[in-house]
């Protein structure tokens, strides 16, 4: 900016600009990792640690899902926004109203994006692990940085070939991003990440035999076969079509 103008009001104004997003980086660097919600498949509950210390054990089939998308429209063109909302409610009857909601935030885009993100969560508790990619060796970097950046490289080559790759991961991660530094940021901060210390919920977490595992309500046995009926119409339909 400086050697764009000297005028001192907008170099207060680039510093203001540049230096509020700085400042709430440092901040959560230095901010206390928050516990994972963990779902567990096999008892069909969720584990909803709270800041106060407390945590909640939540029905899987009462979380609910929202995702929400709006777009804007100025010279510079259509801009589409979007969040997903997932919402957990308090098991206790006696809870405080300000005690009885609590809701994550993602900003994976919204719309189709959100919906998918969705599906990941839901498909985990209703299938298996089997239908998710396993994502998680990211918080566990057994090679160094340059190293696990070219794996990265390789596998994106694989999907989308070398030129976009380069072009993409190569000089837009590195100039733009600044992948490195974000992998540097990740492994201070998440490597490894934090993890569920009751003893209630360690206890909690241990794997069950699988004639104890939890089953579907019939309520939900019904909506699924409901909706993988209208799939299947909608299916044939279209090969008609």
């Amino acid at each position: 900016m400086y050697y764009i103008t000297s005028n001192p009001i907008i170099l207060w104004g680039g510093l203001i600009i540049v230096g509020i997003p700085i400042f709430y980086v440092i901040l959560g660097l230095f901010r206390e990792v928050p516990l994972p919600v963990r779902f567990n498949r096999q008892r069909r509950e969720v584990c909803v640690p709270q800041a106060d210390g407390e945590y909640w054990i939540v029905p899987w089939e009462s979380v609910t899902a929202a995702a929400t998308q709006h777009s804007s429209v100025s010279q510079a063109g259509k801009a589409t926004m979007g969040m997903l909302f997932i919402g957990f409610e308090n098991p206790d009857p006696l809870a405080k109203d300000d005690n009885k909601h609590y809701s994550l935030g993602f900003g994976c885009g919204g719309g189709t994006t959100a919906m998918a993100l969705w599906e990941c969560m839901r498909s985990y508790m209703e299938i298996g692990p089997e239908a998710v990619e396993d994502q998680t060796a990211r918080f566990d970097r057994s090679k160094g940085i340059w190293a696990t950046y070219l794996e990265d490289l390789i596998k994106a080559a694989k999907l989308r070939g070398w030129f976009v790759t380069v072009l993409w991961e190569g000089f837009c991660g590195i100039f733009i991003f600044n992948t490195l530094l974000i992998d540097v940021l990740e492994r201070w901060k998440l490597n490894p990440p934090p993890d569920l210390t009751y003893p209630a919920i360690i206890e909690w977490s241990k794997p069950l035999p699988p004639e104890q595992w939890a089953k579907r309500s019939p309520e939900l046995e019904a909506a699924i076969a409901q909706r993988e009926a209208e799939l299947l119409a909608q299916t044939q339909h279209m090969d008609q079509t």
